[in-house]
């Protein structure tokens, strides 16, 4: 189960009062619109403006967006409130260092030791992640990229590092965008998922590690030329 699965399954296992549920969903609308751009970053997300945009009181909205500053998508400051999250190189670095550090480890891990049901489950994640970037889905691409790296570490063997990925893996969802726009990148990016897997697959940890580092390292080197061009 990925870090977004286990998440899904925590809150459901509750029973949530309806300003949850519906706080919960205008979230998920929220961070789609900062994810696609729709909010730029550094926005101002004005708490009236987005009750009417989506027809409800403020008390969800501001409860939402409390919900994605803990996520680190959103900001607030004192007299200014809350507004998107402005992206910087600095971000890219700290992040992709960090993944750097935990992501590549802990997939060789779970290429040692992952059941059947979790290797199957990791080539589900793939597949679902292939069929959306072939679409150009780059919406649900963000969110099954995740997937299928998270699956790779295998939750069950990982817990806490698993919800410390799923983090770095939603504020770096922004920047990957970003990154797959260029021509040819969501082709390349199909190939070294698919090289990875091979090697996860075949319980090659050392080899698994090797190119889960290379990913990393290529996109976050990409990605801070990409920052520092945009920004």
């Amino acid at each position: 189960m990925s870090a977004t699965a286990a998440s899904t399954t925590r809150r459901s296992a509750t029973a949530e009062p309806l300003s949850r549920t519906v706080s919960g969903q205008i979230r998920v609308r929220i961070r789609e619109k900062i994810l696609s751009g729709v909010y730029a970053p550094g926005a101002q997300l004005l708490q009236d403006s987005l009750a009417a945009e989506f027809g409800t009181s403020k008390i969800p909205v501001r409860e939402a967006l409390f919900e994605l500053r803990s996520e680190g998508l959103v900001d607030i400051f004192a007299h200014r409130g809350f507004q998107v999250r402005p992206l910087s190189r600095a971000e890219v670095a700290e992040v992709f260092r960090l993944r750097l550090d935990i992501e590549p480890p802990s997939a060789a891990k779970g290429a040692r030791a992952a059941s059947t049901a979790e290797r199957e489950a990791a080539a589900a994640a793939l597949h679902a992640l292939n069929v959306a970037l072939a679409a150009g889905q780059l919406p649900m691409a963000g969110d099954l990229n995740c997937a299928f790296h998270l699956a790779l570490v295998v939750p069950r063997l990982n817990p806490v590092t698993s919800e410390v990925l799923y983090r770095l893996h939603t504020l770096s969802e922004r920047y990957v965008r970003l990154h797959l726009q260029p021509a040819g990148r969501v082709t390349r990016a199909a190939r070294e998922h698919h090289a990875i897997y091979r090697a996860w697959a075949r319980r090659d940890g050392k080899e698994t590690e090797r190119l889960v580092r290379a990913h990393i390292k290529e996109t976050r080197a990409e990605l801070e030329a990409t920052v520092a061009r945009t920004a």
